[in-house]
This record gives structure tokens, sequence and C-alpha cells, in this order.
């Protein structure tokens, strides 16, 4: 029954270890990293315009709505022209 329990284990570290080190685990963990560090960014962001407008949050209200709003008006026209033209094309050259 122990030896069961032990080469159950054994599988089950050996499959972690097989899809910790594959390319899905590492898309989903440079995706995770990626937004972390716009979210820091937002954030560092955020606090400077405070510290500069004399902790009032009036800027920073500003700022995200500039972002809000671009994201919102420019996102889908970015995107539709991300998909017309090649992605690719710096590599090939």
């Amino acid at each position: 029954n122990k030896k069961i329990h032990a080469i159950e284990r054994i599988c089950l570290l050996g499959s972690a270890l097989i899809y910790i080190k594959g390319p899905k685990f590492l898309i989903y963990v440079s995706g995770a990293l990626s937004m972390w560090g716009d979210r820091m960014w937002h954030f560092a962001i955020s606090v400077f315009l405070i510290e500069l407008y004399g902790r009032n949050l009036l800027l920073t209200a500003v700022f995200g709505l500039v972002v809000a709003g671009s994201v919102l008006l420019l996102g889908a026209l970015i995107g539709d022209w991300v998909d017309r033209n090649p992605r690719n094309k710096g590599i090939h050259s």
C-alpha cells in the first residue's frame, strides 16, 4: 500500500515537472508577469501624480480617464490594423 502511494507521488511530481517546463505554463507565466509589470507602472504613475498635484486625486483621475478613453476609442482600430498587416515582416528581412 505504501509502495503504491510512493509510485503515485512520483508520477504526480513527474507530470507536474513536465507541465512546468512546457510551453503552456511558460506562456501563462509570461502573460502574468507582463500584466503585473503594466499594473505596477500604472500604480507608480498614479502615486507620482498624487504627489505632483499636492495630494489631490484630480490629476490621477484625469490620467485614468485618458488611458481608459484611449483604449476604448483606439483599441479596436489598432487591433484591426495589426490583424490586417503581416506581423513578422521584420523577422524575414
